[in-house]
């Protein structure tokens, strides 16, 4: 029990960090400071590490055609119109945190906002259903079911368990049948990748309880769009 607050402890830590560096992220790219996916994957870096924490993996962010590729490593691509990829997580006391938020430079069509609002109520109504004892693997094909036409762009798990490794067990995905447990600390984020068009993902972390959950991201999921 000792460890398990333990790794509550560092994990919640670890998303309010998260919380923090998002917020910050924003009104720097609203101010234009930052020019490519790499500019912004230094900044998360160098907040976390400013903050005493270390990297729970290194941070993705991937803009555009780009973002069809889940664990994109940044570049130097510029900012320029489309959806961005923004993914990563702070470790505290070895314990590894992992949030995704997706926004977007430039304005949004009418199909590209229909797109986004798939994926955001594939992640709220995914997280209502986290609960001890409940199945995995029918809170993936939930989500599947919730991104309806675009289930066949979503080609990864919905979540996993955050312990000392950012990817652990309990997984929610096809084939593996796992339950989730009271104290189980997952990722709800599920995700749309359309081939040279572009990738939304929208991850957060879920503390599983006896009745229900505990939602510890609280950054926001609106439909951010940020002028270029």
């Amino acid at each position: 029990m000792e460890e398990q607050q333990k790794k509550l402890k560092a994990i919640m830590r670890g998303c309010t960090l998260n919380d923090k560096i998002f917020r910050k992220l924003l009104g720097k790219a609203r101010r234009k400071e930052f020019k490519t996916e790499r500019d912004i994957a230094h900044f998360i870096k160098k907040e976390i590490r400013k903050a005493g924490a270390g990297l729970a993996f290194p941070p993705i962010v991937a803009i555009g055609k780009n973002a069809v590729d889940w664990h994109h490593k940044p570049t130097n691509t510029k900012l320029e119109k489309g959806f961005c990829v923004i993914d990563f997580g702070a470790r505290f006391n070895h314990y590894c945190s992992d949030m995704t938020r997706t926004i977007h430079f430039g304005k949004t069509s009418a199909r590209e906002k229909q797109i986004y609002s798939k994926v955001l109520k594939a992640n709220e109504v995914c997280i209502t259903k986290v609960k001890g004892g409940a199945s995995g693997n029918k809170i993936y094909f939930l989500a599947r079911k919730l991104l309806g036409g675009y289930a066949k762009y979503f080609g990864h798990g919905l979540g996993h368990g955050l312990k000392k490794i950012v990817h652990a067990k309990p997984r929610l995905a096809r084939k593996k049948m796992h339950f989730l447990r009271e104290g189980d600390i997952i990722t709800i984020e599920p995700g749309v990748y359309i081939p040279k068009k572009l990738g939304i993902r929208i991850e957060d972390d879920v503390l599983v309880t006896k009745k229900g959950f505990k939602l510890l991201s609280k950054s926001a999921k609106n439909l951010i769009e940020i002028g270029v």
